[in-house]
């Protein structure tokens, strides 16, 4: 007997239990929260060749965009492929791709999930892998069309048909579409509380509208339920640090980092980017940020897994440059030059250029720096990641240019930022920030 998960997809098992289980630890995925892993692990330990259920947990892992779990996914991988149930035409179909992003090709298995979901356009878990990976990749209009592709095959009436809205949100809104990305933000979390990517979604939208005090009530007293026992937890602090620096008002994205970005014990990699951005970013400004460099630098020396996604060297680059740490930082950059020019995603040409322009800043070269990055700045997204993360290249080139007295070019970047000033509302974080390196 072959049973279905709640939007009628075929789960290889007979196990009811394993079903409800698959269900609960998805849920807990979509929206999140932790620990689904630690749900998930009692049905696998009951069923051993519950094979959804294998590929959920190799899904959560490569999830966390860290090469250092990388070999816990393949070696779920193969316990999915190892059992004594044949998976179904779907099961394989996401295995495959799953198999790609594990052996390091991120890029190869977002193309595979492309055609898996035209295929199955119910599949909940693989349209949510897919639409992060698309944003680690930079591929910021298919944050928009991939659910768009599959929203005809739903009903508002399944289950998880919410967290589509927030993705969908979230697509909207990097594509510029602010005011359809802020409503169905708010539609999915009518729908459901938890959805913490929906959250995430609107605050993009405030930020990016420069509608900053709206962004930090919505972030501290708006919605609360993502601050706690959530793996968005750190980032949409993040956001919260980024409005209070629109705000003109370092001190309080200061203590946002000590208080919820710092890293801790169980910080990955994309926490740990966080961190470096937020820190860099007070040190365009002039902001002291006193020893924090050296602890975030700390944790980077050993977490980082240099060569795979440019989004995590560049962000360990910055923590080693901040900290000071040349040895480690020239380590890094030889790890990267030896990166093959055709390497599989997350993965970008121009990984090196940046990272030597930010080697080159820290060292005081600032005239090399902006040299490096101008070009770069129309083709950014290969770097990965949303508007507000990529807008870190605009800003270190344009206060590069201020230190090296390069007054044309910082005009310009700053006239292009200018251009970009939302319609209504404060400025944006890149204008503002460009208003207040004009005075520094």
């Amino acid at each position: 007997m072959t049973l279905a998960d709640a939007r009628g997809l075929a789960l290889s098992t007979d196990r009811p239990a394993s079903v409800a289980g698959y269900a609960q630890a998805l849920d807990l995925f979509n929206s999140l929260r932790t620990d689904p892993v630690a749900v998930l692990q009692p049905v696998l330990d009951e069923d051993p060749d519950f094979i959804a259920g294998h590929l959920l947990t190799a899904g959560f892992m490569l999830s966390g965009f860290d090469a250092g779990l990388l070999p816990s996914a393949r070696e779920c991988l193969a316990a999915a492929s190892g059992g004594r149930r044949r998976p179904n035409p779907r099961e394989r179909s996401f295995q495959a791709a799953l198999q790609h992003w594990a052996d390091g090709d991120m890029a190869h298995a977002n193309r595979l999930l492309d055609r898996h979901l035209v295929d199955h356009p119910r599949d909940l878990f693989a349209l949510q892998l897919a639409h992060m990976s698309d944003l680690v990749l930079g591929r910021s209009q298919m944050l928009r069309d991939r659910i768009g592709r599959v929203l005809a095959q739903w009903s508002e009436d399944d289950a998880g048909f919410g967290y589509l809205l927030g993705m969908q949100a979230f697509g909207l809104e990097e594509c510029n579409e602010y005011a359809r990305a802020e409503a169905l933000g708010l539609q999915a979390l009518e729908r459901n509380p938890h959805d913490t990517w929906a959250v995430h979604a609107v605050a993009h939208v405030y930020e990016m509208q420069g509608r900053v005090d709206e962004g930090i009530r919505w972030l501290s007293t708006g919605t609360s339920l993502w601050q706690r026992d959530n793996a968005l937890a750190v980032h949409n602090f993040w956001h919260l640090a980024l409005l209070h620096l629109s705000n003109d008002d370092p001190a309080s994205a200061l203590a946002v980092y000590d208080r919820a970005i710092a890293p801790g014990p169980a910080s990955m990699a994309m926490d740990l980017a966080d961190a470096s951005a937020l820190l860099w970013r007070l040190g365009l400004r002039g902001v002291d940020v006193a020893g924090r460099w050296q602890s975030l630098a700390a944790r980077w020396r050993e977490q980082a897994h240099w060569g795979w996604s440019v989004f995590n060297d560049v962000h360990a680059m910055l923590a080693l440059v901040g900290a000071q740490e040349h040895e480690a930082a020239q380590a890094g950059r030889r790890a990267m030059a030896a990166v093959p020019a055709a390497a599989p995603g997350p993965w970008w040409a121009e990984a090196g250029t940046v990272c030597e322009a930010v080697m080159a800043f820290g060292e005081g070269r600032h005239a090399h720096c902006a040299e490096l990055l101008l070009p770069l700045l129309p083709d950014a997204q290969g770097y990965g990641g949303s508007q507000a993360q990529r807008s870190l290249l605009h800003l270190t080139a344009m206060e590069a240019a201020r230190r090296a007295g390069d007054a044309a070019l910082w005009r310009g970047l700053d006239s292009e930022g200018s251009a970009r000033r939302p319609a209504r509302g404060r400025p944006s974080a890149v204008s503002c920030a460009a208003r207040s390196l004009a005075t520094a």
